[in-house]
């Protein structure tokens, strides 16, 4: 198979192999683990590679192991699937958004596949969120470079490498001896995993877990004789304390505003927030309901660009619906009407951050000419004044804008004050022309 594959770089690097990238023909990525040359001297870690693609090739087709595609124990290198992010790269970039169940989901589905590698009696021995990858959808634990067989070999099991684990996921023992290292040292190792996922934190203190406590110190005992017995213990406590946390659980988006789901949610997932936004449920006012929480958490651009990638094409629903919402405001009472600036600074940054999406883009620039226009807001006005004069409105929406404009027949005094000079579309200077003149 690698004969007919395309080296494209070198992905990583471990103490005996290299891991590099490579495509086939029709752009298809695959890793390829190759030994060091400059090792394949040494005996230890010429049998540990062998040893892998031996362990890889007993668990070849089980769910959640990396796929074992192609391999030669001769010239020592294997082939999988290449993934683009591991464990710890995924929770580090995701930690704000994903929700309690996305991440016992995830931890599930680690547990399912050691539980395979267990029940063929083969010991992973160096779980931790860099060995466990995420190819497509799916999980899969992949690294078996310290793995052991043990219903095939019976002694030791490579006390002359380099470290027994990765430190903070290791079990005491088997950093003290890795012959040592039994079914209750991967247990550790997932107890510690399972804090990593739920916390996004390196497990160096397990005690201030956020939830599902006492799973993660039944599996990460420092006592072997005090850890679980066995994976399948382990799922099942899993299972149990997922079931409790369901029936405690009271949050029920169907009837929630967003001030509500605000009030009542300690760490935002913007998957829910868009859930409880699109619902526009309203109890008191929609102002203290729903636009002035929108505008409140999402009050900055970094913020909303999270919210963005999240919800990514949904946002224009999102934009049409607040708009809506502000209309319902501007036609009530009982709300702050000097709140209104901040609706244009909120757009403002709205307009910023969906800089690519025409209609996005076209409907934040509606609001704000509305505000500036019909609301006489001075602080907008010089808002919308700007984004006309360093051209940032996309091309194929500057003759629509324009358009809207005329059609809205509506000026301010900043705006017939302004030059035009430094406005490159000429469908918008003339109806700013012609503004000024009649008006």
């Amino acid at each position: 198979m690698i004969d007919n594959l395309i080296y494209e770089n070198v992905k990583g690097e471990g103490s005996f192999a290299l891991v590099s990238r490579y495509r086939d023909l029709h752009g298809n990525k695959f890793a390829v683990k190759k030994i060091k040359k400059e090792v394949m001297t040494n005996e230890g870690d010429v049998n540990r590679f062998r040893r892998e693609i031996d362990i890889l090739t007993v668990l070849k087709g089980e769910p959640h192991i990396v796929p074992l595609l192609d391999s030669n124990e001769k010239e020592l290198w294997y082939v999988m699937p290449f993934a683009e992010k591991n464990l710890y790269e995924y929770i580090s970039q995701n930690n704000q958004t994903l929700t309690e169940a996305d991440r016992v989901e995830i931890f599930e589905k680690i547990l399912d596949g050691i539980s395979i590698a267990h029940s063929k009696s083969i010991l992973h021995r160096d779980i931790s969120p860099n060995n466990i990858l995420k190819i497509g959808d799916e999980w899969y634990i992949c690294d078996f470079g310290l793995g052991k067989d043990y219903s095939k070999y019976t002694k030791g099991g490579y006390s002359s490498v380099t470290g027994y684990g990765s430190i903070l996921y290791a079990a005491p023992e088997q950093i003290d001896k890795l012959k040592d290292a039994s079914v209750q040292s991967d247990i550790y190792s997932l107890g510690k995993i399972f804090y990593f996922i739920l916390t996004g934190k390196e497990p160096r203190d397990i005690n201030d877990a956020p939830s599902y406590k006492s799973v993660i110190k039944g599996a990460a005992s420092e006592r072997v004789e005090d850890r679980y017995e066995n994976v399948s213990i382990l799922k099942k406590e899993v299972a149990k304390y997922k079931n409790l946390y369901s029936v405690m659980s009271t949050t029920n988006l169907q009837d929630m505003t967003v001030r509500d789901y605000l009030a009542q949610t300690q760490r935002v997932n913007w998957n829910e927030f868009y859930e409880v936004a699109m619902k526009f449920n309203v109890t008191d006012h929609v102002y203290y309901d729903f636009v002035d929480p929108i505008t409140t958490i999402l009050s900055d651009t970094k913020t909303i660009e999270s919210f963005y990638t999240t919800i990514n094409n949904n946002m224009y629903d999102f934009i049409v619906l607040f708009r809506q919402a502000l209309e319902k405001c501007y036609t009530s009472t009982g709300w702050p009407f000097s709140s209104v600036n901040s609706f244009g600074y909120f757009l403002n940054r709205l307009y910023r951050v969906v800089s690519t999406d025409s209609r996005c883009q076209m409907e934040c620039l509606k609001e704000l000419w509305d505000i500036a226009a019909y609301h006489d807001q001075w602080a907008v006005q010089e808002t919308i004044i700007g984004i006309l004069q360093e051209n940032s409105i996309l091309q194929e929406n500057e003759r629509e804008f324009a358009l809207y404009m005329l059609e809205m027949d509506k000026t301010f005094a900043k705006l017939r004050n302004a030059t035009t000079g430094r406005i490159s579309s000429r469908d918008i200077v003339r109806v700013i022309t012609h503004l000024k003149a009649n008006k």
